[in-house]
């Protein structure tokens, strides 16, 4: 290689400097704070907030989405390079005679150069696309926190509802004693205690089911934090909410911090990058390449410049004449982005609809909330009262009694499923807009 080895190594380092951009200092799999991190802190119950925290560091739907995005940032990074070099040798065993020597081997290095831009649209559409995935994990957050505190309420509604039905059993106990001293007096039947201790083993079989309802809630939860066989003790029932809503302000609300929102909006971008991209087909790319021919010394005769070798620099550029598979992914891509408009479209649409709903439902439950707590509990333990006494008497029989018992009982779960209904539809609410609505200090938002 004799005088040319220090430039050709120099090409060469020149090359290798061009063919890979500078280092990536984005974090790829960190994930900033989002919608489901503001609701968790606007929480007044400390051991809800615990509990969806650990659900946040543990669901390993996240964990999959981060390895996702990472993987995308990846791609994002690898674009950036360009195409690896081509090196070729060739040994020849019939070495062509020169003026100068017979030329015993060459070598060529060939780099390929994508014209148009086509290696920065490439880096646009994966850093859309690792964009995209961390809207999609926030997302799923949101669902998961969502999803989490539906179950925590139910758990609220199921410990209530148990509450409920012992002290009933208790009360029944009492009648129970009550039937058997009349009995034993002769002035009351021996069937009212056994209706009185058929209604005790109905309520236990409710008991046990409510039980068993509790159990499986406690499992979905312990499934969303990867925990399973943990126990879930979250101490006083979620707190209820209070005041008007603006409706108007969480439509707007909702269209600014609902994540699905910004999926869609990196897709359509990422869709019409790859518009960009399939249309860059079109430009030509180009290459550059260096020759070295090693040429031996003749020796039948000395000549000017005798054994010297040959050094030449080449350039290329592509043709595009096929564009038919050119046309056909423009109009795949144009189809893509048509296609994740539409979806945002529909995503607008849920969320009206959802908000929608819930403007409905949270008055109707609110409605039916009053009159359960503030009406038929008073009319329902006048009426109970009223039975006893009579029973006491020997007026009614048994039957009366716990006609009355029942219908206390009734009105006392209708409450606590009420309750619980009511909590929900203001989880789906802080769901549907993507934003606490009221602070754990009891302010309005």
């Amino acid at each position: 290689m004799k005088a040319y080895a220090n430039w050709i190594i120099g090409v060469l380092s020149l090359l290798s400097a061009i063919t890979v951009s500078g280092g990536d200092d984005r974090q790829p799999t960190k994930i900033e704070p989002g919608p489901a991190d503001f609701i968790v802190e606007n929480l007044s119950e400390p051991g809800v907030r615990d509990l969806l925290t650990e659900i946040l560091e543990r669901n390993p739907g996240i964990a999959e989405l981060k390895a996702r995005m990472a993987a995308a940032g990846s791609r994002s990074t690898a674009v950036r390079k360009l195409p690896d070099p081509t090196a070729e040798v060739t040994a020849f065993v019939l070495p062509p005679e020169t003026r100068v020597g017979p030329q015993r081997f060459s070598a060529r290095l060939n780099q390929r150069l994508p014209g148009g831009g086509k290696r920065g649209i490439s880096e646009k559409a994966a850093d859309l696309e690792r964009q995209a995935i961390a809207a999609e994990i926030q997302v799923l957050r949101l669902q998961l926190i969502s999803e989490a505190r539906r179950l925590v309420a139910e758990l609220g509604y199921l410990d209530e509802a148990r509450r409920v039905i012992a002290r009933d059993h208790t009360t029944l106990e009492h009648y129970e004693e009550l039937a058997r001293g009349r009995y034993a007096s002769g002035e009351g039947l021996q069937m009212d205690a056994i209706q009185l201790q058929a209604e005790m083993s109905r309520l236990e079989s409710r008991q046990t089911e409510l039980d068993e309802r509790r159990a499986g809630v406690v499992a979905e939860i312990n499934h969303l934090r990867d925990r399973s066989g943990a126990t879930v003790d979250l101490g006083a029932p979620v707190a209820l909410p209070t005041g008007s809503l603006d409706w108007d302000r969480l439509h707007e609300l909702a269209l600014v911090s609902r994540p699905e929102l910004k999926v869609d909006m990196a897709r359509i971008e990422r869709s019409g990058a790859l518009i960009d991209l399939a249309g860059k087909d079109r430009s030509p790319d180009f290459s550059v390449g260096l020759t070295y021919a090693y040429v031996d010394r003749r020796t039948d005769v000395d000549v000017p410049s005798n054994g010297q070798d040959v050094l030449g620099i080449s350039g290329g550029i592509t043709i595009p004449l096929w564009k038919t598979g050119n046309d056909a992914e423009v109009e795949a891509a144009t189809q893509m982005q048509l296609a994740e408009e539409a979806s945002r479209r529909s995503t607008i649409t849920g969320i009206q609809r959802q908000l929608e709903d819930l403007r409905g439902r949270i008055p109707e439950i609110k409605r039916r909330l009053a009159l359960l707590e503030d009406v038929l509990p008073i009319q329902s333990e006048q009426a109970l009262a009223s039975a006893e006494s009579a029973y006491a008497a020997g007026r009614v029989d048994a039957l009366a009694l716990l006609d009355a018992e029942r219908l206390l009982l009734d009105v006392r779960l209708t409450a606590a499923r009420s309750r619980t209904d009511l909590a929900i539809a203001y989880i789906d609410l802080e769901a549907a807009v993507a934003a606490p609505i009221y602070s754990a200090q009891g302010g309005r938002s």
